[in-house]
């Protein structure tokens, strides 16, 4: 056939079938998904709202300070980093499937960049209508980017790499060195906050609104906070720190997930490693976020904290992710991980649900329960949601080929072609 067209019985992408999923993947979606709820627990139990003075004076306060530097140290980064990863590896599996049906690099392009532009309105409508702390928006917006730069020659690839990863350290020096002048968060926070005020009265504090208000309360606070994100994220590079993320995954998944079977020796390394640097690069970065409750200090001791997450928290997700990849050769690894699967099959239900759940539990909207569970609390809500997920979502997929989300996704991505929801 020397038509350069794809036909429609030869689609450039579609839903990849049950069958072809590689469980493995699916199983560190999940684990990852748990991850994510426990650091975002601690926006829903407003951790920095409170400060350390009230969350010490409530019950088990002593032990609530322990469970928050243990997240600090092992969970914050590291989870949303593996499902970064994750992404990357899933567009150069998707990359692989399209070349493999004839399709050119530039179709697979057009289709990889409609279905990020779907993952953005999405994320669009859950940071403004539901959550301000949606990282759905910045993984499309970055992964519009994907199809060139993973197309750039090795070597050039290899130095963006390098250079994306230190970006936030470069910023962060900038911002310091100029003592704040730079600092592009700065007219995003005067928009946000003349913005709340605005609609809610500059005598509101955050936390009245977020959880002890009116529903119209908590949106001028989601929306206001909304605002201000970007600049943040600006603030901290994490636009440049997510797509390394994606170029790295990318890489993995096109030149060592085939191989996998075969290092098992370049995977004892990257847990020994990975796992000294940033074992020690987070117990730094957690130190001093206890000690100063701030995540951004114009200072040296800024540049040291943000110099420690930067080291401390790519290379234990990495570790993580060996790890994972190890225990899943053992029939006890493979059975215990296999339990993640359907969460991680499910992975936008399970995010997105997420969010209702803990914006129905903690916030003006539902029960308001924010700044009154003491934080000691949070490993065991998480728990317990990601328990009640991890079923609910066995039992979708024994009724369904993917979640309602993933259908979604799927049916305005493909324009209905091969989306099913239901099982034939």
């Amino acid at each position: 056939m020397t038509d350069a067209r794809v036909s429609p019985a030869r689609p450039v992408a579609g839903p990849t079938p049950a069958g072809e999923r590689l469980p493995l993947l699916d199983a560190v979606r999940g684990v990852a998904l748990g991850g994510i709820l426990l650091a975002n627990l601690m926006s829903f139990f407003a951790v920095e709202m409170l400060g350390a003075e009230q969350r010490l004076a409530m019950s088990w306060g002593w032990a609530g300070e322990h469970v928050l530097f243990a997240i600090n140290w092992f969970v914050e980064g590291k989870f949303y980093s593996v499902f970064s990863i994750l992404l990357g590896i899933g567009f150069a599996l998707q990359a692989g499937r399209s070349a493999g049906r004839g399709a050119s690099p530039a179709d697979f392009a057009r289709f990889f960049r409609r279905r990020m532009w779907v993952l953005v309105a999405i994320g669009l409508v859950h940071m403004v209508v539901f959550w301000a702390g949606d990282i759905l928006t910045l993984y499309g917006v970055m992964g519009l980017l994907l199809p060139t730069l993973a197309r750039l020659g090795g070597g050039l690839r290899g130095a963006l790499i390098g250079a994306l990863f230190l970006v936030p350290l470069g910023t962060h020096a900038l911002v310091v060195s100029t003592e704040g002048r730079l600092d592009p968060r700065t007219p995003f926070a005067a928009a946000g906050t003349a913005l709340r005020e605005r609609v809610a009265g500059p005598e509101r504090t955050s936390l009245d609104l977020f959880a002890h208000g009116s529903g119209t309360d908590y949106h001028a606070w989601n929306v206001s906070t909304a605002v201000v994100r970007p600049g943040a994220y600006l603030q901290q590079g994490r636009p440049a720190k997510v797509l390394f993320l994606f170029l790295l995954g990318a890489w993995l998944g096109a030149g060592v997930l085939p191989r996998l079977d075969r290092m098992r020796r370049s995977l004892w390394l990257t847990v020994a490693l990975g796992g000294v640097v940033g074992l020690a690069g987070s117990f730094v970065y957690a130190t001093i976020k206890g000690s100063t409750e701030s995540w951004f200090l114009l200072s040296g001791t800024g540049l040291l904290q943000t110099a420690a997450y930067t080291f401390g928290t790519a290379p234990l997700a990495l570790a993580y992710l060996a790890a994972w990849a190890l225990a899943w050769r053992a029939s006890w690894g493979r059975s215990a991980l296999g339990w993640f699967v359907p969460l991680g099959r499910m992975a936008l239900t399970v995010y997105l649900t997420q969010s209702v759940v803990q914006m129905t539990i903690f916030t003006s909207l539902g029960l308001g329960l924010a700044g009154r569970v003491p934080v000691v609390w949070i490993p065991a809500v998480a728990a317990l949601m990601l328990v009640a997920q991890r079923y609910g979502c066995s039992w979708w997929l024994a009724r369904h080929e993917r979640g309602p989300a993933e259908w979604v996704w799927r049916r305005v991505t493909y324009g209905g072609a091969n989306v099913r929801s239901g099982r034939s």
